[in-house]
């Protein structure tokens, strides 16, 4: 009987919940290790070797403690990914190596599903496997990508990117204050024109703090740490990661314990009893609400301890802010405050799951470009992820039921618009019943994309599709009703002709400007307006 056996028995925590938790926290000490030793330059040709090693060993032993036997599942799909990928080099065709990657890790993973699967959230095997399927879908994508950059008269675009990109050699503070802070994990130049060694591969597949919940970052970024080219200078590492690891270490606590604290005054079963049906309909309708939120900080907690770790290793190195301080949230999975208040599902896009989001974005939703159509990329980029999250039909309902939240949030932001920029402009006078107006206007926003986002995000956690549609029913499918009249009232109602734009001296001038700037980075700044690509913001797993 192991410790977490035991412990599991006097806490009556789960066995298994306890070895997920107890992985994330050895990797703390795995991580201070590297940074005393290893993060610095080391007087040898074989330094990056040395680095890897490290990396390799404490990986494979990490997993090995989360998944015992089972570690042979992500030994054997990083073997067979890593033989497609040499295959397909031979025999001159890296797309088809690709495919091979692409169909047997997504095979192996819902194989996986179907024998491993219950009625409940499963942590098992499984869910490493599904950060790795992941991970090896977008090595093959890269190293298919990096056939083209074999061809040297091809490559004069390709040279002067790279002289321009700060992963790829030390460059100055100026210049990386320059790059977009969240995330780093796929650069612009993350092609393979080479396979990386055998080894290489299966330690990047198994690094010890990112193999179990993520962060997902491709394997460009993974070189480029192990040979030290991430910082201006390599023997003066910046300060500022023991802090930015002690705070995401409390934030990940707190998260974890309102989420223990919330699920015990708010079960998710009580959405499925016959007492619940007989509830007064307020009170229903807040429980509902309640179980939810409370749904949430289970993932938000852990990501914020992964990415202390990522910190305190220093992958994470995030360039320097405008007033040149360091900044180690480049690998971050989550922004708090910016997701806790959050005042459209833009925003939760934006900064919940963030590195997935990113992923689903350059390896599907862009590779589905033939489709000449960015909702049905959109759609095929939910199939996927419900796919890659599971076989329950509750991941599809709530992937499905989400894009179209998106659209009806899509369609009347446009119609309210001219609201926003009004209540704005009167915020900026700084007159007091502005600044109120203002406030009661995000208020308002803040509490309709969670109540739309706390409604799907229910069938996430029931998972099958009658508890699903008991909740539903009990609520009397309020958000469905909603948000297709939504839909619905925009086909026929008729469209509001534009105003042109108004004149509007000096200061307020530039105050319109910036808030067009401010709303077009909005918009940009998630998967695209369709890209819902993880708009499902409730990805159990990276």
């Amino acid at each position: 009987m192991t410790f977490t056996d035991t412990l599991s028995e006097q806490t009556g925590i789960p066995e298994s919940s306890l070895r997920l938790l107890f992985t994330i926290i050895f990797a703390y000490p795995i991580a201070v290790i590297y940074r005393i030793f290893l993060l610095r330059p080391i007087a040898s040709k074989y330094a990056a070797s040395i680095r890897q090693w490290y990396i390799l060993i404490t990986g494979l032993s990490l997993s090995y403690f989360y998944n015992r036997h089972d570690i042979i599942h992500s030994l054997i799909t990083t073997t067979v990914t890593w033989i497609f990928c040499y295959i397909g080099d031979k025999i001159g065709s890296r797309s088809l190596g690709t495919a091979a990657v692409f169909i047997f890790n997504m095979v192996y993973l819902l194989l996986g599903y179907i024998y491993m699967s219950t009625d409940e959230y499963d942590v098992n095997w499984t869910m490493t496997q599904c950060v790795l399927c992941l991970r090896m879908i977008g090595f093959a994508m890269d190293y298919m990508d990096g056939a083209k950059l074999i061809n040297k008269k091809a490559s004069t675009e390709t040279a002067q990117r790279e002289k321009t990109t700060p992963n790829d050699q030390p460059v100055s503070t100026t210049r990386l204050a320059k790059q977009p802070k969240l995330p780093i994990s796929f650069q612009k130049n993350i092609a393979l024109p080479t396979l990386p060694s055998y080894i290489s591969t299966i330690a990047y597949a198994h690094f010890f703090t990112a193999f179990l919940t993520g962060p997902q970052f491709s394997y460009h970024l993974y070189q480029t740490f192990i040979n030290m080219r991430s910082y201006p200078d390599p023997s003066r590492i910046p300060r500022g990661s023991y802090k930015h690891a002690f705070q995401c270490i409390a934030g990940g606590a707190i998260y974890l314990l309102v989420s223990q604290i919330g699920q015990m005054f708010f079960p998710q079963y009580v959405l499925v009893s016959e007492e619940f049906a007989k509830w007064d309909t307020l009170h229903r309708f807040v429980y509902f609400w309640m179980v939810g939120k409370f749904a949430f900080s289970k993932y938000l907690g852990v990501w914020k301890l992964v990415e202390g770790s990522c910190a305190l290793l220093g992958i994470s190195f995030n360039g320097f802010d405008d007033n040149g301080q360091p900044e180690w949230n480049g690998l971050a999975n989550v922004e708090s405050l910016r997701f806790e208040f959050a005042t459209s599902l833009n925003d939760i896009i934006s900064s919940f799951n963030i590195n997935t989001n990113l992923w689903a974005k350059i390896y599907v939703f862009k590779r589905l470009i033939f489709l000449n159509s960015k909702t049905i990329s959109s759609l095929g980029v939910l199939f996927f992820l419900a796919l890659w999250h599971g076989l329950h039909t509750g991941y599809f309902m709530c992937f499905f039921l989400e894009f179209v939240d998106m659209e009806a949030e899509k369609r009347w932001s446009k119609r309210v618009e001219f609201i926003k920029k009004s209540l704005y402009e009167k915020k900026m006078k700084n007159g007091i019943s502005g600044k109120l107006a203002w406030g009661a206007y995000r208020v308002v926003c803040w509490f309709l994309q969670t109540c739309a986002l706390h409604y799907a995000m229910v069938a996430f956690d029931l998972l099958r599709y009658e508890w699903c549609i008991t909740a539903w029913r009990n609520v009397y499918f309020a958000g469905h009703f909603v948000v297709f009249g939504l839909i619905f009232l925009d086909l026929v109602l008729p469209k509001g002709r534009s105003a042109g734009p108004r004149k509007v001296e000096g200061k307020q001038q530039e105050e319109t400007a910036l808030l067009k700037d401010t709303m077009e980075k909005a918009k940009t700044n998630g998967i695209s307006n369709g890209v819902n690509a993880e708009y499902s913001v409730h990805h159990k797993k990276e």
